[in-house]
């Protein structure tokens, strides 16, 4: 039956081309002009949305040799209790094959390199009552917000010229993507060297990490910048400076906020190699000094608390995120 519609929407077309070949009689299209031919083909067109079903409009059409294969399953919305429950879910499973594996292990006279959650949750209750987990969690969060900051303020500039200007560009780019592809921790023994092994060091390696990832994003997002828009804007005779704060930041605004998500995961991530750089207190030194004593009870807590606020400031950056996009 498809094939037979097929072929019958295909005979109309080429109808419909043969009558538009056809030349045209004397008059044809001065008739065209009149008053009752335009009554004629409005009420011809009115006629034809009348008929239309709208109940068949509403399904999505999944006939593949028309209009190709699927992609998408389920084009219905997904409530936010369900969007919890599953994750819920999810987490629980985690937590219950973690458990099942220490189990395993120390069942077969084996210790559990992860430890088993009991034992990490009665490390962190330990470690909170005793200030302990506060005092290296603070030097920690000190250490990342103003890595953080420092980075957020210095890439917004550099990306914004580098897009802007190409001179500038073809001059940056080239150390920007080859140190991008160095991890932060082998930057470790030059910047104890430069700054020592004070706070300056891990700002740095943090501030490091956190613009080459903010960097390449906005200067991204400013270089996808619908030309349509430029061009535009020109035609009314704006001027670049006009052109940059009218078109160029609004419609890079929304990159911006992606790379701030981005570099959290980044400062986050680079915290460890940071406080290699010979640091008294800090997570990722408590994790490190644990690991080393093969104390993975404590190792494990801290890991867990460092993956717990990289999530919690992620999620409050992706609120941000909508509340100032919602134009988008």
């Amino acid at each position: 039956m498809a094939d037979e519609e097929r072929k019958e929407v295909t005979n109309e077309e080429e109808k419909k081309e043969k009558v538009k070949k056809e030349p045209k009689p004397k008059g044809y299209y001065k008739d065209k002009l009149t008053p009752s031919f335009a009554k004629e083909n409005r009420a011809k067109k009115e006629a034809a949305i009348a008929a239309i079903d709208l109940a068949t409009l509403s399904k999505p059409v999944n006939d593949v040799a028309t209009s190709g294969p699927k992609k998408m399953k389920d084009f219905s919305l997904w409530a936010r209790w369900k969007t919890f429950l599953v994750g819920f879910v999810g987490v629980v499973c985690i937590i219950g094959i973690w458990w099942l594996y220490a189990i395993i292990r120390e069942a077969g006279g084996q210790t559990s390199w992860l430890s088993s959650p009991d034992l990490v949750w009665q490390a962190f209750v330990q470690t909170v009552s005793n200030g302990i987990l506060w005092k290296h969690l603070s030097y920690s969060l000190q250490r990342i917000l103003i890595g953080y900051l420092l980075a957020l303020v210095s890439s917004i500039p550099v990306a914004f010229i580098m897009a802007w200007y190409k001179p500038f560009r073809a001059f940056l780019d080239p150390f920007i993507q080859f140190m991008r592809c160095i991890p932060p921790i082998a930057y470790v023994p030059i910047v104890v060297a430069a700054f020592g092994p004070g706070e300056e060091s891990k700002y740095f390696i943090i501030w490091l990490a956190v613009f080459l990832t903010m960097t390449v994003t906005i200067y991204q997002g400013v270089r996808n910048v619908d030309l349509t828009l430029v061009k535009a804007a020109y035609t009314f005779g704006a001027r670049d400076r006009n052109l940059f704060l009218g078109v160029i930041v609004p419609s890079a605004f929304p990159f911006i906020l992606t790379a701030m998500r981005l570099g959290v995961g980044a400062a986050m991530t680079t915290l460890v190699a940071a406080e290699l750089t010979g640091a008294t207190y800090g997570l990722g030194s408590y994790i490190n000094t644990m690991g080393s004593n093969l104390a993975m009870n404590y190792a494990v807590m801290g890991i867990l608390v460092l993956g717990f606020f990289g999530i919690l400031f992620d999620k409050v950056l992706l609120v941000i995120e909508k509340r100032l996009t919602r134009w988008k």
